[in-house]
């Protein structure tokens, strides 16, 4: 019998980058090697998906305050800490219950404030728990304790790999890697944009940014950037995919207010979550990513795969996702100049658009295959289920 693996999703509300990953291999997997199964502390979008998949999916409420603050086992005062664990205690035991029912052999933790969530849980069912590290993003003592109570990690790429091992070193054996990957002919094959829906002209320049609407991923820098880029090319369009979540959106509106002169001057395009993301790269010229915290950047993987370019930061998964001059360009973290700078250098000059696209295609095609990603999971896992 292949070897039972629950998939912890801590935020099943939401579909951004980590939570396709998981469903991206779960759409991939092979049933005669792991036998998954999904547990989530709430209903959502994400378990839609996986029950569309006929996978076997547990939801197990969590108690409101922990549902809201997450992993905030470690803020606040010791009297908070108290009443937090106090309102954990009950959930662990009716998670480590189940999962002694069920025979579970790993626990796949999707984040650190899944690891700090299940902890508890795992230790009473003697579960292992399995931490897939997502960004590089230095927490202090939740990360020391998220250590303590993982038994094996893998980053989504060797940047946060690297940097995870230095700042805990006597964990670096634990800390293994996982090569990240898509399906890539979607991307990769022609078919229609969205300039026309949009209202963008077809001889237009489009430079865009997509992904949760926060300060990590540097939405104020784009704006900016824009706003800059606008003077010097009256042609260019911007256009803006994705949404912010509930706590981020008074973020967005007051960045998006910064960008109201192109709003109204119908340059600046920003549809919220867009359907056909293969459409949405068909309309780029350039993509643009200055993250200030990454774990790897798929989104630059899905734009090379359409022939896409990217000015990217060096966050985490730059060193993987971009070859710096040749696919594209990698810039400072908050370097609003550089952004700037290297955006006007390929807005200004469409050979080394086109090289650069092609040369990013055919990188993305050769490296990042949804294969590669789901065979190295799936070892992992396995491995630590035999182990």
């Amino acid at each position: 019998m292949p070897p039972t693996i629950v998939f912890y999703q801590s935020s099943p509300q939401h579909l951004y980058g980590g939570q396709l990953d998981i469903l991206r291999f779960l759409e991939h997997y092979d049933p005669a090697q792991l036998s998954p199964v999904i547990l989530t502390p709430a209903e959502g979008p994400f378990v839609d998906r996986a029950r569309a998949l006929n996978l076997p999916v547990m939801v197990m409420s969590l108690p409101q305050e922990l549902a809201r603050t997450g992993g905030a086992l470690l803020q606040g005062s010791a009297w908070d800490r108290i009443r937090q664990g106090a309102l954990l205690t009950p959930w662990s035991l009716r998670v480590a219950r189940w999962l002694r029912s069920i025979g579970a052999q790993v626990l796949y933790a999707n984040n650190r404030r899944a690891v700090l969530t299940l902890g508890l849980a795992a230790h009473l069912a003697r579960t292992p728990i399995f931490w897939h590290i997502k960004q590089d993003l230095d927490r202090g003592r939740m990360d020391a304790l998220a250590m303590r109570l993982m038994d094996r990690a893998a980053a989504c790429s060797l940047d946060v790999q690297q940097a995870f091992q230095r700042r805990h070193p006597s964990y670096a054996d634990r800390i293994g890697y996982v090569p990240n990957g898509i399906p890539l002919e979607p991307f990769s094959r022609p078919g229609p944009d969205m300039r026309a829906e949009l209202g963008i002209p077809p001889d237009a320049r489009v430079v865009g940014l997509v992904g949760s609407l926060t300060p990590r991923k540097g939405l104020d820098l784009f704006v900016d950037a824009a706003l800059r880029l606008a003077q010097d090319f009256p042609d260019v369009h911007f256009l803006l995919a994705g949404d912010a979540p509930d706590a981020y959106q008074s973020f967005k509106r007051r960045v998006l207010n910064q960008a109201r002169p192109l709003i109204d001057a119908g340059r600046f395009h920003a549809p919220g979550w867009v359907a056909d993301m293969p459409a949405f790269y068909r309309t780029l010229d350039i993509l643009t990513l200055p993250s200030r915290v990454e774990g790897f950047g798929l989104v630059i993987i899905e734009a090379a795969a359409a022939g896409v370019p990217a000015v990217r930061s060096a966050s985490g998964g730059h060193t993987e996702t971009t070859l710096d001059g040749v696919t594209g360009f990698v810039v400072p973290i908050d370097d609003l100049n550089a952004l700037t700078a290297r955006l006007t250098q390929l807005l200004a000059d469409a050979s080394l658009r086109q090289r650069m696209g092609q040369a990013a295609k055919a990188y993305a095609l050769a490296n990042f295959s949804v294969h590669r990603f789901v065979d190295a999971l799936t070892q992992t896992l396995v491995e630590m289920a035999h182990r």
